[in-house]
């Protein structure tokens, strides 16, 4: 072969085979519409839409306030957005039911469930950690995201650790943080299990007292075993059959969007940014987001945690919430990080 031909054959095969891998990571302007929620909500999408990351890879991403997971999987498999964000319990739920759905990429993946309680609740074990804190909550109106949700199966496995039973609290649905937080000051219920404001709310504000979080709390094992995969960005099986191309396009853009949020230096544009999407009906509002996103900015990271998610699923069968062994490679979309 001469050195024209060799060359030339080089050219083709850059052609034929960069270029296409090249193209398969690009969208072609498609709408891509996000789970997101009250708070800080999805801050890796939040950030990608609003630093033009998305549009760089070919996308436009849009993100509809859903106030949690159980009704976020009820919109994705409506169709009604095409990307939900809620935990791996929903997730392995929806996939028992016949649905097919995969994570392709994470967004927060410590624990993101806190329990607080009112102030002048009477709760002597408050202090002294898990499971000594459960015994005050029996027959307490206790506030979940929504009935059935990751929150509920959350906190009926801690009274289960304790020695109590679902049935020994009385479950309301109460919403995202905002809602939550009101029916609890409001002695509407006596506790809840939420996510982050809630807890910052309660600190800052000094109105309730948190008493559990489950990113930082080693008891019970399990529970802390799912940081790393706490909630995921889940698209149907579907769409990403359709659309391999946006699905790549999206786990590139959200990498270049965690890379921006994890370097502190971006922290006060990453503030303006959440506060552009949602903003607290109280007057500090302003400071309620940054403690929140000091709170959070650890969990906003695209990479999702297999053996999480082992430790998930086996939880959810050793509790009998799901009736055999669960295989969490259904879980994950084969290219996420």
């Amino acid at each position: 072969m001469t050195t024209r031909q060799y060359l030339a054959a080089c050219f083709l095969f850059a052609i034929f085979t960069c270029v296409p891998l090249t193209g398969l990571a690009q969208g072609k302007g498609e709408t891509v519409k996000f789970q997101d929620y009250p708070g800080s909500g999805n801050m890796l999408i939040r950030i990608a839409a609003s630093k033009g990351y998305c549009e760089k890879f070919g996308i436009k991403c849009q993100l509809q306030m859903i106030p949690s997971g159980a009704l976020g999987a009820q919109a994705l498999l409506a169709k009604s957005i095409d990307v939900g964000f809620f935990p791996p319990e929903t997730q392995i739920l929806a996939i028992n039911k016949g649905a097919n759905l995969k994570a392709i990429f994470s967004g927060a993946t410590q624990n993101i469930f806190l329990i607080a309680i009112r102030q002048d609740l009477e709760a002597p074990n408050a202090d002294k950690g898990f499971p000594a804190f459960m015994a005050d909550l029996k027959g307490k109106k206790i506030g979940v995201t929504a009935r059935g949700a990751a929150s509920e199966i959350t906190f009926s496995f801690l009274l289960q650790k304790a020695g109590l039973k679902a049935e020994d609290v009385n479950y309301f649905a109460v919403g995202a943080p905002n809602t939550a937080y009101s029916a609890l000051i409001s002695k509407q219920i006596d506790a809840i299990i939420n996510f982050e404001p809630s807890g910052v709310l309660c600190e800052l504000l000094r109105t309730c007292k948190v008493i559990w979080r489950g990113s930082t709390s080693p008891q019970p094992p399990e529970t802390y075993a799912a940081n790393g995969a706490s909630s995921n960005n889940v698209a149907r099986q579907e769409y990403l059959d359709q659309n391999p191309h946006v699905a790549q396009a999206i786990i590139k853009a959200v990498l270049e969007a965690e890379a921006f949020i994890q370097n502190p230096a971006n922290f006060d544009e990453a503030v303006k940014i959440a506060l552009s999407y949602f903003k607290f009906d109280l007057p500090n509002s302003e400071a309620l987001m940054i403690a929140t996103m000091k709170q959070a900015v650890p969990a906003y990271k695209a990479s999702i945690s297999r053996q999480a998610l082992k430790a998930i699923a086996e939880h959810l069968y050793q509790t009998r919430q799901i009736e055999a062994p669960f295989d969490t490679r259904l879980l994950v979309y084969e290219k996420a990080p």
